[in-house]
């Protein structure tokens, strides 16, 4: 029995040395095959405070969260009216285990959400251990709130916390505008997703100021469901309010609303506002 034991051991681990070789001398592609969810990449082109997105993804999805609709589209936005970023985690797992992205909302009822996901091929699906070997490509997610937010809250029944950042309009246009470069960058240069040093959370972190050491070192932005901590000791959530009155405003009720109604944005900023009066007052939008 020992020798039958070790013999499957000496299989299984030579297996797992065979594919991690495989992944880690496999270089980057864009060529397909895609899931239909990743079949194109978004890409951007700057001109002034105009902003042409392409491959603006408006996926809509059937009762088991399968994409049924998926809409490329051609989105133009102008800097000028950026009025606000909200901060998104989406919890999938424990300890913390979580998806994070960002929203831009630029006053149109419509905002753009920058969403960086595993990019995968048909059959595949998520895994934490095939993120570390190469097994997914890395892809900026360009799409709307009903696409990125409603799925998570309704579809897979995740909890979902969405709050807005405390950032002026320099710093805010900043962001937008260097998550764009890189989804541009990504375009020509394609790049592995990895679990640790290249996921949703510190991709993110690495359009801003924060320390670099951190995005590798914190264990708050390696379990992403606790980033909201690290956000709010970073300065960037409201710090009138403790991290835990900000997490319970922004954890999104799916019974508050239905998944087809047409103002879902709007109605998920006022389930954070409509908990905190006084915040909905005193949070004005980003300077002019």
């Amino acid at each position: 029995m020992r020798r039958y034991l070790r013999a499957v051991a000496g299989v299984l681990a030579a297996g797992a040395l065979l594919l991690s070789a495989y992944y880690l001398f496999t270089s980057p592609t864009n060529s397909g095959p895609w899931k239909a969810l990743f079949e194109r990449l978004a890409s951007a082109e700057i001109a002034g405070d105009e902003v042409s997105i392409t491959n603006f993804r408006r996926a809509r999805y059937n009762a088991v969260g399968e994409p049924e609709n998926i809409l490329w589209e051609e989105r133009r936005v102008n800097l000028s009216a950026l009025k606000d970023v909200w901060y998104g985690i989406s919890v999938f797992g424990e300890p913390g285990l979580a998806h994070t992205f960002l929203s831009f909302d630029f006053g149109d009822g419509d905002p753009v959400v920058i969403s960086v996901e595993a990019r995968q091929r048909p059959g595949q699906e998520y895994g934490v251990v095939t993120g570390l070997l190469n097994g997914f490509h890395l892809a900026y997610v360009i799409a709307d709130e009903r696409d990125i937010i409603a799925l998570r809250t309704h579809l897979r029944r995740e909890e979902v916390f969405f709050q807005p950042l405390s950032l002026d309009r320099e710093r805010a246009v900043a962001l937008f505008l260097s998550m764009l470069e890189r989804a541009n960058r990504l375009v020509d240069q394609p790049e592995f997703y990895n679990t640790l040093t290249s996921n949703c959370t510190n991709s993110l972190l690495r359009d801003t100021e924060f320390p670099a050491w951190r995005r590798y070192l914190d264990w708050r932005i390696l379990l992403p469901g606790y980033s909201d901590r690290v956000a709010y000791d970073f300065g960037v959530l409201d710090q009138r309010y403790s991290v835990g009155d900000l997490r319970e405003a922004a954890h999104i009720d799916p019974t508050a609303f239905s998944l087809g109604v047409p103002d879902i944005s709007a109605r998920i900023r006022r389930n954070f506002r409509d908990k905190l009066p006084e915040l909905a007052v005193a949070h004005a939008p980003l300077n002019r």
